[in-house]
């Protein structure tokens, strides 16, 4: 019988739709003596979904509304004063679901993503510094309380946000990669994220820039095959990101996440 060798299956998020009226209800029964609310609810629930996951990451991009709410000088999302954040609320979203799992990241939206613009600072790439930098800022304030790191769903790749922000503790996601200036990206950070369907590029972009993780996003079994015909086996990760059905999309990812050797 073949040997099998495990790989790891990371998330890099798990979006929770709103609850019935019954469901919170019950939830909250659990809650009684703490702050709790929606974000908080769709926190928990999007972490309990990831058993077996090497390493999880609670939200996704519904998270980015609580994100909005930590920056100072917004008026309808437009900065129409001096800039600044106050972390309290996610402090608290850090300490919640830390009290559940250690190992856990935070998904959210990458600053582009968030919808904000520019009503006092008039230049628009002083603008997009100074939001990444406060995101920079709330990152560290909740990585200062155990958490391991920040996944950034982005659209695009932006100089200014990738300068700023890319490294170890945070780690940028191509919502699209194939539409993702990918070249960009592996300027700033040594993981690779592709769709299973696009391995084909992996090859190459391996061959052009440092790659730390191949990270293929919801391979089968085969698609792992190949890739460990040209990758070392300790180099891959298996990726997900859910959008629905998550109890069944994670396990599902788990039970094929591995490769003969």
């Amino acid at each position: 019988m073949a040997r099998l060798i495990s790989i790891p299956v990371r998330s890099f998020g798990s979006e929770v739709g709103t609850p019935t009226i019954q469901e919170i209800a019950e939830w909250l029964k659990g809650k009684r003596g703490e702050e709790a609310d929606l974000t908080t609810y769709r926190l928990e629930q999007s972490l309990a979904t990831q058993e077996g996951v090497a390493v999880p990451a609670t939200g996704g991009l519904f998270y980015g509304e609580r994100w909005r709410g930590a920056f100072l000088g917004m008026e309808d999302w437009m900065l129409v004063n001096g800039p600044g954040i106050d972390p309290s609320a996610v402090a608290a979203d850090a300490r919640s679901v830390r009290a559940r799992r250690k190992d856990v990241w935070f998904s959210l939206p990458a600053p582009h993503m968030l919808g904000f613009r520019d009503g006092y600072i008039e230049d628009e790439e002083e603008f997009s510094e100074t939001i990444a930098t406060a995101y920079a800022r709330l990152a560290r304030e909740m990585r200062d309380l155990g958490v391991k790191g920040h996944v950034l769903v982005a659209d695009r790749a932006d100089p200014i946000e990738l300068e700023v922000l890319a490294g170890r503790k945070v780690l940028f996601f191509p919502r699209s990669p194939g539409e993702f200036d990918l070249e960009l990206l592996l300027e700033y950070q040594g993981d690779l994220i592709l769709p299973a369907e696009d391995l084909s590029r992996a090859e190459d972009l391996m061959e052009r820039f440092r790659v730390r993780r191949l990270i293929l996003l919801d391979p089968k079994k085969e698609d792992l095959a190949v890739a460990a015909a040209f990758a070392d086996p300790d180099m891959l990760v298996v990726g997900g990101y859910c959008e629905d059905g998550c109890t069944e999309y994670w396990k599902s990812l788990v039970d094929r996440a591995f490769i003969p050797r």
